[in-house]
């Protein structure tokens, strides 16, 4: 085969097309609108090479594992974290930390 001499993969020149929405989380334990969102960092977050906070001076805007919660519910401790957390309460501020995409359809165009 010649070097100028290019083949056609398999998929090659597919299209894909996603439709996405942006909807409210929702709390981890009952299911209703989340209204809190607590970070919890993994312990020995500073010395944890496997945390966001590791070999940081100021880890607050850090999170390891992120727990929603609605007003009513108290959020589980995840395992392998430290039971301190920052909570982050739902408003203008922080709108977009209790929003996430979720796909509506998907499709693909095969090229021929």
């Amino acid at each position: 085969m010649n070097e100028t001499e290019t083949i056609k993969l398999k998929g090659e020149g597919d299209i894909r097309t996603r439709v996405e929405r942006r909807v409210r989380k929702e709390c981890e334990e009952c299911g209703e609108l989340a209204h809190y969102k607590h970070s919890f960092l993994l312990e020995g977050m500073r010395s944890n090479p496997a945390s966001s906070a590791f070999r940081k001076d100021d880890c607050s805007w850090c999170s390891d594992v992120d727990v929603f919660t609605c007003k009513e519910c108290k959020p589980t401790l995840p395992g392998g974290c430290d039971p301190r957390s920052s909570r982050f309460e739902i408003g203008e501020r922080f709108a977009h930390m209790f929003l996430e995409w979720v796909i509506v359809s998907e499709e693909i165009e095969e090229s021929t």
